[in-house]
């Protein structure tokens, strides 16, 4: 009876240790039609709707390299110091092709990243993690037609003095955790007038 009772008390630990918020997003949503102007990317394992000016860069190291342009192009680019640029192992990468950034500014664009968790991704967990990073960041939590997600915001300036803005979405799926930032140094409307239709349209396969 001991015994019992031991494996019950051991097995109620490690459930209550375990990530709180997993989600396993629907994969029964109807695929979202591109917009005017738009175009539909088929990812491994996701599916998203971007401006058809959001082209993946010829110089796979293009994004990367733009930020390499300051001496110190983590400062540049409004990130803690020793917080790694998200373009370092990204899935995808897109630039907006509309707008060419000046030595040491960030490229307009979307990066996507996605990142595994043993036993569960927390979406709470997750997004706090971003918020832990930035300062001065408003946050909310939304519905996505595949499930729950969190919007991000966040304004920063380079050591060159430009304002930049980020609009970053936090959505997991059982072990992974996707993380989808839009960037920009040309004024917050270019990316909040794309960056919520862009994420709507975020499918799993």
């Amino acid at each position: 009876m001991k015994n019992v009772l031991l494996g019950l008390a051991v097995a109620v630990i490690l459930v209550g240790c375990g990530p709180k918020n997993v989600v396993t997003l629907k994969r029964d949503a109807a695929p979202a039609a591109p917009q005017a102007g738009w175009y539909a990317r088929n990812e491994e394992g996701f599916s998203i709707n971007v401006p058809s000016s959001y082209q993946v860069p010829k110089n796979a190291g293009a994004s990367l390299g733009d930020l390499q342009n300051l001496s110190n192009p983590v400062v540049g680019y409004g990130l803690s110091p020793g917080q790694e640029s998200t373009t370092a192992n990204a899935a995808l990468i897109l630039n907006d092709s509309t707008y060419k950034p000046l030595p040491g500014e960030p490229t307009t664009g979307l990066t996507v990243n996605i990142s595994k968790h043993k036993g569960g991704a927390d979406l709470e967990g997750e997004a706090k993690k971003v918020g832990e990073n930035l300062l001065n960041e408003k946050s909310k939590k939304i519905d996505l037609a595949v499930g729950p997600a969190y919007e991000i915001q966040h304004k920063s300036k380079s050591i060159g003095g430009d304002e930049i803005w980020r609009m970053i979405y936090v959505v997991c799926d059982g072990e992974s955790a996707y993380r989808f930032e839009f960037t920009t140094t040309n004024g917050e409307q270019v990316i909040s007038s794309i960056a919520p239709g862009v994420i709507e349209s975020f499918r799993v396969k």
